[in-house]
Protein backbone atom coordinates (compact mmCIF):
# COMPACT_ATOMS: atom_id res chain seq x y z
CA UNK A 1 0.00 0.00 0.00
CA UNK A 2 0.80 3.70 -0.39
CA UNK A 3 0.90 6.93 1.06
CA UNK A 4 -1.30 9.34 0.21
CA UNK A 5 -0.83 13.00 0.67
CA UNK A 6 -2.50 16.07 -0.90
CA UNK A 7 -5.59 17.88 0.51
CA UNK A 8 -7.22 17.63 -2.87
CA UNK A 9 -8.45 14.89 -5.10
CA UNK A 10 -9.48 15.53 -8.44
CA UNK A 11 -12.47 13.39 -10.42
CA UNK A 12 -12.72 13.64 -13.81
CA UNK A 13 -16.24 14.05 -15.45
CA UNK A 14 -17.52 10.91 -17.22
CA UNK A 15 -17.03 13.42 -20.65
CA UNK A 16 -13.91 14.48 -20.51
CA UNK A 17 -14.31 18.36 -21.99
CA UNK A 18 -12.04 19.15 -24.93
CA UNK A 19 -10.68 22.18 -22.90
CA UNK A 20 -9.74 19.85 -19.60
CA UNK A 21 -6.29 20.29 -19.39
CA UNK A 22 -6.84 24.56 -19.79
CA UNK A 23 -9.65 23.84 -16.88
CA UNK A 24 -6.85 21.94 -14.47
CA UNK A 25 -4.44 24.90 -15.02
CA UNK A 26 -6.79 27.56 -13.97
CA UNK A 27 -7.13 26.04 -10.69
CA UNK A 28 -4.00 27.68 -9.01
CA UNK A 29 -2.95 24.27 -6.85
CA UNK A 30 -1.30 21.11 -6.99
CA UNK A 31 -2.75 18.61 -9.13
CA UNK A 32 -1.13 15.12 -7.50
CA UNK A 33 -4.10 12.76 -7.59
CA UNK A 34 -6.43 12.70 -10.44
CA UNK A 35 -9.58 10.28 -10.57
CA UNK A 36 -10.00 8.83 -13.95
CA UNK A 37 -13.75 7.85 -14.07
CA UNK A 38 -14.45 7.75 -17.70
CA UNK A 39 -18.19 7.11 -19.01
CA UNK A 40 -16.17 4.03 -20.44
CA UNK A 41 -12.56 2.69 -22.23
CA UNK A 42 -13.78 4.78 -25.54
CA UNK A 43 -13.41 7.79 -23.62
CA UNK A 44 -10.51 7.26 -21.43
CA UNK A 45 -8.37 6.37 -24.31
CA UNK A 46 -9.29 8.97 -26.66
CA UNK A 47 -8.42 11.51 -23.41
CA UNK A 48 -5.13 9.37 -23.14
CA UNK A 49 -2.79 12.00 -23.91
CA UNK A 50 -4.18 15.01 -21.90
CA UNK A 51 -4.34 12.49 -19.18
CA UNK A 52 -0.11 11.45 -19.61
CA UNK A 53 0.45 15.45 -20.19
CA UNK A 54 -1.21 15.99 -16.89
CA UNK A 55 0.78 13.29 -15.29
CA UNK A 56 4.29 14.39 -16.49
CA UNK A 57 3.52 18.15 -16.30
CA UNK A 58 2.27 17.77 -12.78
CA UNK A 59 3.74 14.12 -11.50
CA UNK A 60 0.43 13.19 -10.76
CA UNK A 61 -0.79 10.17 -10.07
CA UNK A 62 -3.40 8.69 -12.40
CA UNK A 63 -6.03 6.66 -10.52
CA UNK A 64 -8.33 4.28 -12.83
CA UNK A 65 -11.92 3.50 -11.74
CA UNK A 66 -12.90 0.27 -11.29
CA UNK A 67 -15.07 0.31 -14.04
CA UNK A 68 -12.01 0.37 -16.06
CA UNK A 69 -10.43 -3.11 -14.62
CA UNK A 70 -9.21 -4.56 -17.79
CA UNK A 71 -7.09 -1.38 -18.52
CA UNK A 72 -5.76 -0.94 -14.85
CA UNK A 73 -2.06 -2.02 -15.06
CA UNK A 74 -1.30 1.19 -17.06
CA UNK A 75 -2.03 3.24 -14.35
CA UNK A 76 -0.99 4.00 -10.57
CA UNK A 77 -4.01 2.59 -8.61
CA UNK A 78 -7.28 1.64 -8.45
CA UNK A 79 -10.70 3.19 -6.96
CA UNK A 80 -13.25 1.04 -6.55
CA UNK A 81 -17.04 2.17 -6.24
CA UNK A 82 -18.76 1.07 -3.61
CA UNK A 83 -20.48 -1.93 -5.51
CA UNK A 84 -17.48 -3.33 -6.75
CA UNK A 85 -15.73 -2.47 -3.10
CA UNK A 86 -18.40 -4.98 -1.18
CA UNK A 87 -17.86 -7.80 -3.64
CA UNK A 88 -13.99 -8.08 -3.46
CA UNK A 89 -12.81 -10.84 -1.18
CA UNK A 90 -9.04 -9.93 -1.36
CA UNK A 91 -6.85 -8.08 -2.60
CA UNK A 92 -3.61 -9.49 -4.44
CA UNK A 93 -0.07 -7.66 -3.17
CA UNK A 94 -0.47 -5.05 -5.04
CA UNK A 95 2.10 -1.77 -5.21
CA UNK A 96 -0.74 0.39 -6.82
CA UNK A 97 -2.71 3.24 -4.97
CA UNK A 98 -6.33 1.40 -4.14
CA UNK A 99 -9.14 3.57 -2.66
CA UNK A 100 -12.98 3.17 -2.62
CA UNK A 101 -16.01 5.49 -2.23
CA UNK A 102 -17.92 4.88 0.88
CA UNK A 103 -21.28 5.69 2.06
CA UNK A 104 -21.71 3.91 5.35
CA UNK A 105 -20.55 2.10 8.31
CA UNK A 106 -20.64 -1.61 5.95
CA UNK A 107 -18.39 -0.14 3.55
CA UNK A 108 -15.64 1.74 5.97
CA UNK A 109 -15.51 -1.49 7.46
CA UNK A 110 -14.36 -3.10 4.15
CA UNK A 111 -12.34 -0.61 3.62
CA UNK A 112 -10.66 -1.52 7.02
CA UNK A 113 -10.45 -5.00 5.98
CA UNK A 114 -8.74 -4.87 2.59
CA UNK A 115 -6.19 -2.10 4.21
CA UNK A 116 -7.25 0.54 1.40
CA UNK A 117 -4.81 3.75 1.28
CA UNK A 118 -7.68 6.28 1.38
CA UNK A 119 -11.55 6.38 1.27
CA UNK A 120 -13.70 9.20 -0.30
CA UNK A 121 -17.13 9.21 2.35
CA UNK A 122 -20.22 10.92 0.30
CA UNK A 123 -22.14 12.72 -0.70
CA UNK A 124 -21.56 15.24 1.98
CA UNK A 125 -23.95 18.17 0.24
CA UNK A 126 -26.16 18.08 -2.50
CA UNK A 127 -24.01 17.47 -6.17
CA UNK A 128 -25.16 18.13 -9.88
CA UNK A 129 -24.04 14.44 -10.37
CA UNK A 130 -26.90 12.93 -7.49
CA UNK A 131 -29.35 15.08 -7.49
CA UNK A 132 -31.86 12.75 -5.71
CA UNK A 133 -29.27 11.29 -3.07
CA UNK A 134 -29.69 12.35 0.19
CA UNK A 135 -26.95 13.79 1.73
CA UNK A 136 -24.93 12.75 4.93
CA UNK A 137 -23.62 16.27 6.32
CA UNK A 138 -21.09 17.10 8.75
CA UNK A 139 -21.90 15.02 11.63
CA UNK A 140 -22.55 11.45 10.02
CA UNK A 141 -19.37 11.93 8.08
CA UNK A 142 -17.34 12.79 11.34
CA UNK A 143 -19.21 9.77 12.35
CA UNK A 144 -18.09 7.44 9.90
CA UNK A 145 -14.68 9.11 9.65
CA UNK A 146 -14.17 7.98 13.34
CA UNK A 147 -14.42 4.11 12.04
CA UNK A 148 -11.22 4.08 10.21
CA UNK A 149 -7.82 5.21 10.43
CA UNK A 150 -7.10 5.29 6.41
CA UNK A 151 -6.91 8.57 4.63
CA UNK A 152 -10.54 9.67 4.27
CA UNK A 153 -11.85 12.87 1.97
CA UNK A 154 -14.76 14.44 1.76
CA UNK A 155 -16.86 13.88 -1.24
CA UNK A 156 -20.35 15.23 -2.83
CA UNK A 157 -20.79 18.77 -3.19
CA UNK A 158 -16.78 20.17 -2.64
CA UNK A 159 -15.50 23.47 -3.36
CA UNK A 160 -12.29 24.41 -2.84
CA UNK A 161 -12.98 26.88 -0.43
CA UNK A 162 -14.48 23.83 2.01
CA UNK A 163 -11.22 22.24 2.97
CA UNK A 164 -10.73 24.12 6.53
CA UNK A 165 -14.49 23.28 7.42
CA UNK A 166 -13.60 19.34 6.35
CA UNK A 167 -10.71 19.01 8.14
CA UNK A 168 -12.85 20.56 11.48
CA UNK A 169 -14.72 17.12 10.67
CA UNK A 170 -11.52 15.11 10.80
CA UNK A 171 -11.29 15.20 7.08
CA UNK A 172 -7.50 14.41 5.45
CA UNK A 173 -9.07 16.29 2.38
CA UNK A 174 -11.67 16.99 -0.06
CA UNK A 175 -12.77 15.67 -3.41
CA UNK A 176 -14.42 16.95 -6.37
CA UNK A 177 -15.57 17.08 -9.88
CA UNK A 178 -17.87 19.48 -11.22
CA UNK A 179 -17.37 22.02 -8.27
CA UNK A 180 -13.44 22.02 -8.85
CA UNK A 181 -13.97 23.10 -12.15
CA UNK A 182 -15.92 26.19 -11.48
CA UNK A 183 -13.52 27.60 -9.18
Amino acid sequence: MQTIGPDYFFITPQVIPENYLDLLESIKIKKELLLLRCLDNLELNKNLNTFLSIKNKYQAKLILSSRHLDISERFDGIHYNSADLMNLKNLENSQSYLGASCHNKDEINKANQLKLDYVFISPIKKTKSHQKASSLGWKKFKELRSLTKIKTYALGGMRISDLDEAKKYSADGIAGISSFMGQ
